[in-house]
């Protein structure tokens, strides 16, 4: 899944940005558009239970 590119939509801004799931879960990650903070604690715990159904 780290290699697959993930579509979010930040909370905040309402930009859409393509990443590779990897990217999401590195800390320090913001958005492009308004620079809020990811929680990659979040990101990674989503996709770790997404890669247990695939």
């Amino acid at each position: 899944m780290e290699d697959k590119n993930i579509t979010v939509t930040c909370p905040k801004c309402g930009i859409k940005m393509t990443n590779p799931g990897s990217w999401f879960k590195k800390p320090g990650n913001c958005c492009p558009g308004c620079q809020l903070r990811f929680s990659t604690e979040r990101f990674k715990r989503s996709i770790e239970e997404a890669e247990k159904l695939a």
